[in-house]
């Protein structure tokens, strides 16, 4: 955009400097400049930014049914969340109000009120700088194990989407996941049926419309195929392995899927190592994952 500007300038100023315009100059300059006006109001509306982005499964079951200890830790999560553009978080079940006290990030999806239910919802929520319509949520249809395999039943993990705002005249659309844990048949079953599920909700609400995916997929090894065939199908991928992460097989995960209008460029990945506890622990049984990402736009302000 630069050098057309400076080409642009130069051959108004050529034009500027002849000292006298005939009856056909006089005609075709105002066309001319019309047509320069154009070019450049055409070239204002374009955007550029970047994105901060962190996933994060923040073990938010109540105490006792994890290694953490989440009554105490989240807070200490929500300060931590400070610094980011858009956090998506997994487990946030028991203790949303108390993570909510701490966050600094002035757009957030409400907490859980468990009220009469018997769980604690599907521990899904977004925070960010820029707003986003409230979230959509869509329960995984297929599930395996209530009191063993990691008791996926007992709460409707699945997935959330909406569109977040990336700037003036610019959005995206943002899903969270969470998939099923275990590595029993059962298990396996299940994130296949799942990933089915994400794939046509994928291709149902955001054909052809710039993508960021993030979550804990609880997928590695044999069943990497999976992931193969969510990239196949809807063109998302995957920040880690695009910039040669060093922890391909993690299953926290961030994909990104260009459009038409809007086009992302990978900057980094990385975990980070900030959340932890006065004595250097974890305050999760999942590490933070965190990618900065570049972004285009043709359309915006």
């Amino acid at each position: 955009m630069k050098r057309t500007t400076a080409r642009a300038g130069s051959r108004l100023c050529k034009h500027a400097t002849l000292p006298v315009l005939g009856l056909g100059m006089r005609r075709v300059f105002p066309l001319a400049l019309f047509g320069l006006v154009a070019l450049f109001g055409h070239a204002s509306q374009a955007a550029v930014g970047h994105l901060k982005v962190l996933t994060y499964n923040v073990a938010g079951l109540p105490d006792g049914f994890s290694t953490a200890h989440p009554s105490a830790n989240m807070p200490a999560i929500g300060k931590r969340l400070a610094g980011y553009d858009l956090a998506l978080l997994q487990e946030d079940f028991a203790y949303g109000a108390s993570l909510r006290q701490s966050v600094t990030l002035q757009y957030q999806s409400p907490p859980f009120v468990r009220g009469e239910h018997w769980h604690f919802g599907d521990g899904l929520s977004q925070f960010s700088v820029l707003p986003f319509a409230p979230l959509t949520r869509e329960p995984w249809r297929a599930c395996h194990g209530i009191f063993d395999s990691y008791n996926d039943c007992l709460t409707p993990k699945g997935f959330s989407y909406t569109r977040q705002t990336l700037a003036t005249g610019v959005e995206i659309d943002v899903y969270d996941v969470h998939l099923d844990a275990g590595g029993s048949e059962g298990d396996r079953r299940a994130r296949e049926a799942q990933i089915a599920q994400l794939i046509a909700a994928i291709a149902e609400h955001s054909k052809d419309r710039a993508l960021l995916l993030a979550g804990d997929t609880n997928i590695r090894g044999r069943q990497s195929e999976l992931l193969q065939e969510l990239e196949q199908k809807t063109g998302l991928v995957d920040v880690c392995r695009t910039l040669h992460c060093p922890e391909p097989q993690r299953i926290d995960r961030i994909y990104v899927r260009s459009s038409a209008q809007l086009t992302w460029q990978a900057r980094s990945w990385s975990i980070d190592r900030r959340f932890v506890d006065a004595l250097g622990a974890p305050l999760s049984d999942h590490l933070p994952v965190s990618a900065e990402l570049d972004w285009s736009s043709a359309t915006g302000t």
